[in-house]
């Protein structure tokens, strides 16, 4: 199945990327996120990949991570679509994948209104190797500090495992729009 998947090189800055790494290295200290989804058990218990999709209560976002996430809603024009429901506090989630962590095959959820989940998502820290997106099963290699935006409610994704010593950060921003606005073009970049 083909999947229409942008990819924006250079979306926001190496200094941005250090500061919103610098906000998860804190947090995994504070404990700000929790344990990934575990599909092996259907529960909260993988330890290998931390995020704040379930953890909403204990911590703030800092102003970068409003500010990016205005950024990109307004570069697609879907500053007026709704948050994400259930993706964590205002919208946003972010993922620590560790070495030896992964992420299987899944599809997100739509809204409850049917709307596809639209996925704009950035890389701010790469592991040493391993960590690749696949879509529809087919690799999608990102660079630090790239926007990449998919219908993830509407096409299969994972990642492969992390290798190395560093851990992956992915950022996760985005909205509920139509299908078919996405499908279409529609929606489209550089507002």
């Amino acid at each position: 199945m083909n999947a229409r998947f942008d990819q924006h090189k250079n979306f926001i800055t190496p200094e941005e990327c250090a500061e919103l790494n610098a906000w998860v290295d804190e947090g995994l200290k504070k404990n700000w996120l929790g344990n990934g989804y575990d599909r092996s058990k259907t529960a909260w218990a993988c330890t290998t990949r931390k995020n704040t999709r379930q953890v909403t209560g204990n911590f703030k976002y800092t102003d970068i991570v409003r500010t990016v996430s205005a950024r990109i809603r307004a570069f697609y024009g879907v500053s007026d679509c709704g948050l994400i429901v259930g993706h964590g506090q205002d919208g946003v989630v972010v993922s620590c994948t560790f070495p030896s962590g992964t992420n299987n095959v899944h599809y997100d959820y739509p809204s409850a209104e049917g709307l596809a989940t639209l996925r704009c998502n950035i890389l701010t820290r790469a592991a040493d190797s391993g960590g690749v997106l696949h879509l529809e099963g087919k690799p999608r290699p990102l660079e630090v500090g790239e926007l990449h935006c998919y219908l993830a409610s509407e096409h299969r994704h994972s990642v492969s495992e992390v290798e190395g010593n560093t851990s992956r950060v992915m950022w996760m921003f985005g909205a509920h729009v139509p299908k078919e606005d996405w499908d279409s073009g529609l929606i489209k970049s550089g507002h």
